[in-house]
């Protein structure tokens, strides 16, 4: 008896290129489809496993959120990292601008080195 085979899976997929790695690696016969993984062939002598398949698609959805949580994990660090360089460079150009703004007015630049290796800048105001 042939029949058709659908099998379309839970997970819905927000990232097409982490699915279509997965599906290259495990070289499957299962497609994506409308962000979701499907089974749909035509079983001529049913020889197709409807179970077997559906564990594929259950296994397929496990690696797929295993590899999304940690594609997300990876741009939350690349977010942090970012977010501490903006802040670094802003740090800095204050700093600049308040040290230029001092020397405009008068004081004496002065840097001391601390006992945890920071550089403490100190002005001082001339007199005379």
């Amino acid at each position: 008896m042939s029949r058709t085979i659908n099998i379309k899976g839970q997970l819905l997929i927000q990232n097409i290129q982490i699915a279509k790695e997965i599906l290259d690696e495990l070289r499957l016969d299962i497609k994506i489809e409308n962000k979701r993984f499907i089974f749909n062939e035509y079983d001529a002598w049913d020889q197709i496993d409807e179970n077997q398949k559906k564990k594929e698609i259950e296994k397929i959805e496990s690696l797929y959120t295993q590899r999304f949580n940690k594609y997300l994990e990876e741009l939350a660090e690349a977010e942090k990292l970012r977010i501490k360089e903006e802040k670094r460079i802003l740090r800095e150009e204050k700093a600049n601008l308040l040290i230029e703004n001092a020397k405009r007015q008068g004081y004496k630049l002065k840097k001391q080195i601390q006992e945890d290796n920071t550089i403490r800048l100190v002005l001082q105001k001339r007199t005379y």
